[in-house]
C-alpha cells in the first residue's frame, strides 16, 4: 500500500479499493446523497464509513486484518504530504484517538511513523489549544505512547 499515493482526489476511491467490506457502507451512505448536487466529501466518508468500523474494531480489543489495513492506509495517507487528505484523516480518525488512551495505546503498534508523527502532532495542537482556554488537565499529549 506505500506504494499507492493517496491524497484528497482518490481518497475515496481508494478507500472502496482497499476496504471492500465497507462498501455496503459506502452505497447506503451515495443513497442519503441522492438527488442532491454533488457527491459526499472525503470528510463525510472517512467519518461516516470508515470511521464507525475503525472504531467498533479497536474497541473489541483484537488485531484484526482490518485495523493493520487501516494501519497501512493512514500512513500512506500521511506520506504523500497532501494537506487536504491528512486533515481528513486528523478530524475523523486521529482527534478520535488522542482523547481515548486505551484505544491508542492498543493501535499505536501498527502505525507507521509518519502517522506516529501526525498524531503527536495532533495531541500537541489539541494541548495547547486547552492549555490557551485556561485548562490545566486532560490533556490528549499525556495519552501518547512513548
Amino acid at each position: 500500500m506505500k506504494d499507492i499515493k493517496i491524497d484528497s482526489n482518490n481518497l475515496i476511491a481508494q478507500i472502496r479499493a482497499l476496504f471492500p467490506e465497507l462498501e455496503d457502507s459506502y452505497q447506503r451512505e451515495l443513497e442519503e446523497w441522492k438527488g442532491d448536487e454533488g457527491f459526499p466529501t472525503n470528510y463525510l466518508v472517512v467519518g461516516d464509513v470508515l470511521q464507525p468500523h475503525f472504531m467498533r474494531e479497536i474497541e473489541q480489543g483484537k488485531i484484526t486484518a482490518f485495523l493493520q489495513r487501516c494501519a497501512a492506509f493512514m500512513e500512506s495517507v500521511c506520506l504523500t504530504g497532501d494537506v487536504e487528505a491528512i486533515n481528513v484523516i486528523w478530524v475523523r480518525l486521529f482527534e478520535w484517538l488522542i482523547f481515548r488512551r486505551k484505544e491508542l495505546e492498543f493501535i499505536w503498534p501498527l502505525l507507521g511513523p509518519v502517522t506516529k508523527a501526525n498524531i503527536r502532532d495532533a495531541a500537541h495542537r489539541w494541548s495547547d489549544a486547552g492549555r490557551s482556554l485556561g485548562r490545566t488537565t486532560g490533556f490528549p499529549e499525556a495519552n501518547i505512547p512513548d
